[in-house]
């Protein structure tokens, strides 16, 4: 059995693990990470599984996937796989699996973090008391709130956005949702949550975050128009997918105070470029794509993906797999 590692990880970090799963298993790894498309179309001739780059930078292309002759699996050891041209995997019979669920509670904690960060303004304040600047004169102006009795958006309404709804309710919260895909009644109930219309959402959130996946329909959704819906008084997060949002008009609405705060995780292009519109406003927060990479999850992560791995080489069927046949 040949494994394509396309981590950054070497891929003897994997060995103990797969060996626990498989045991008396024949087989080679072979570290693949950020090779150019050329070179992968060549080791992924005789791959049996392969294990897909956590942080998107070696892509799964159309032409990579036709010239595997006998992938049974592409694990992915994250949520996220917009560099795994899915439709082509499941064109040529081969299964994409990801791993659901494993980082919901980081996610969840840093969005609920962010989120309490952005009406406390605790930058602000943390660095200007480092400064040896004491602003508590200045509290009323510049604007201390709770969340206590604000309403609360999630958009994308998936098992991160129950996870953060899950934790902000306690607050004392009135929480609104939009998703494609309404819930039911019942988890409604269970979640204290009310559908409404995006739209309406936008207009009437204190504080909207953004859970949804990155599709052809979601990329750009919060454009302009969008943020122009908004209260001057709100706070936006993405801890979604960086094109979610079109972040020169989110720069502008910040700089033009037209929206209070920000804060945001994930970036259009990661690592982003020095002269990111975002960079140096006082009202947003900038965390590097880490709302799920708490040691926790990548514990979680790490063991389902070789769970699943060792389904696969067992000639078992996989779970979690994003492209059915």
């Amino acid at each position: 059995m040949k494994i394509l590692n396309t981590t950054p990880v070497p891929g003897a970090f994997f060995k103990d693990g797969i060996e626990a799963r498989v045991p008396g298993l024949v087989y080679s790894i072979v570290d693949a990470h950020r090779l150019p498309e050329d070179r992968l179309m060549v080791e992924v001739t005789d791959t049996d599984l392969l294990l897909g780059d956590y942080t998107g930078g070696t892509p799964i292309t159309r032409p990579i996937v036709k010239a595997a002759g006998r992938l049974k699996l592409i694990q992915q050891p994250s949520v996220g796989y917009n560099h795994i041209d899915i439709d082509a995997c499941k064109e040529f019979g081969i299964p994409v699996a990801n791993t659901p669920g494993a980082n919901d509670i980081g996610v969840a904690e840093h969005t609920v973090m962010l989120a309490l960060a952005c009406l406390k303004k605790l930058p602000l304040f943390n660095t200007k008391t480092h400064e040896g600047e004491w602003l508590f004169d200045r509290r009323r102006e510049i604007g201390v709130f709770e969340i206590n009795g604000k309403i609360y958006g999630l958009l994308g309404m998936g098992r991160t956005a129950r996870a953060v709804a899950e934790r902000i309710v306690p607050f004392g919260v009135r929480l609104l949702y939009y998703d494609i895909v309404r819930m039911s009644a019942e988890d409604e109930k269970r979640y204290h949550a009310a559908y409404a219309p995006l739209e309406e959402i936008l207009k009437t959130a204190d504080v909207v975050s953004l859970h949804m996946p990155l599709t052809r329909e979601t990329e750009g959704i919060i454009d302009a128009s969008m943020l122009a819906l908004m209260k001057p008084t709100a706070v936006l997060i993405n801890v979604g997918r960086g094109p979610l949002v079109d972040e020169a008009a989110l720069a502008e609405a910040l700089r033009s105070k037209k929206l209070a705060a920000a804060a945001v995780d994930v970036f259009s292009q990661e690592p982003p470029p020095r002269n990111h519109p975002l960079f140096g406003l006082e009202n947003v927060i900038l965390t590097p794509h880490l709302a799920g990479s708490t040691l926790e999850s990548a514990v979680r992560i790490i063991n389902m993906a070789l769970d699943n791995m060792g389904r696969a080489l067992r000639g078992e069927k996989p779970l979690w797999v994003l492209n059915p046949f």
